[in-house]
């Protein structure tokens, strides 16, 4: 009975001492103060282009201008830039004879890889008796492959030809190239083009108006084009 009494008192006198903590607890202090923001730091400089970038587009480009309307019959105009050269120097090259010379070349407006970076425009241009008084541009040949046009408004339709536009082609009408030149040393070939196409002729099926501006360097072949 003693050792029942003893240690009621026990937990009698802990209750009164866990009471006693708890009343005495102090009160919070006030909040501290935030730091101050810390500065930013300098921005870093911007990185190198990837590896085989500069390479594909040191041999100049092809600058094309579409103007009609919209399969939606919505006018629009669109201008790219088609700046990638192929890795096959066959597509970026000319060959010249004692009477003609051929140029063929592409340019890719993205960089060429796989299925989905084929969007490009090539040309085959042909030039009887160059660099004489009687020298004229017997021959020019347009391909538009796989370009989407987008617009501001979130649509987009797609110019893709085969058989490409032609100056002795159907369908194309005020056909014209303006400022040939050509220099011998440095391969740097120069000049403008416009034409018409047809509404039957092209995706849109509306009147197409097309133009472009080439100013790039081609690669001589020593060998002639494959036909």
């Amino acid at each position: 009975m003693k050792n029942f009494t003893t240690i009621l008192y026990k937990i009698f006198i802990i209750c009164l001492l866990g009471l006693f903590l708890t009343n005495c607890e102090g009160e919070d202090g006030e909040n501290g103060i935030n730091g101050a923001n810390g500065t930013n730091g300098i921005n870093g400089t911007n990185g190198e282009n990837g590896v085989g970038f500069d390479e594909l587009i040191k041999y100049g480009s092809i600058k094309l201008t579409l103007t009609g309307t919209r399969p939606d019959d919505v006018a629009f105009t669109n201008t790219a830039e088609f700046k990638f050269t192929p890795i096959r120097a066959r597509y970026n090259s000319f060959y010249k004879n004692e009477t003609s010379i051929e140029f063929e070349t592409t340019r890719f407006l993205s960089v060429p890889d796989g299925l989905f970076q084929r969007s490009n425009t090539n040309f085959t241009l042909f030039v009887k008796n160059p660099g004489t008084e009687n020298e004229v541009i017997d021959f020019f040949n347009l391909h538009i492959s796989r370009y989407s046009v987008v617009s501001e408004d979130l649509t987009h339709f797609e110019i893709n030809n085969e058989k490409g536009y032609s100056n002795k082609g159907e369908g194309i009408s005020n056909f014209s190239i303006t400022n040939y030149s050509f220099n011998n040393e440095t391969n740097n070939l120069i000049f403008s083009f416009s034409f018409n196409v047809g509404a039957a002729y092209n995706n849109t099926r509306k009147d197409l108006s097309v133009s472009g501006e080439v100013n790039m360097i081609v690669l001589k072949s020593i060998t002639p084009f494959d036909r």
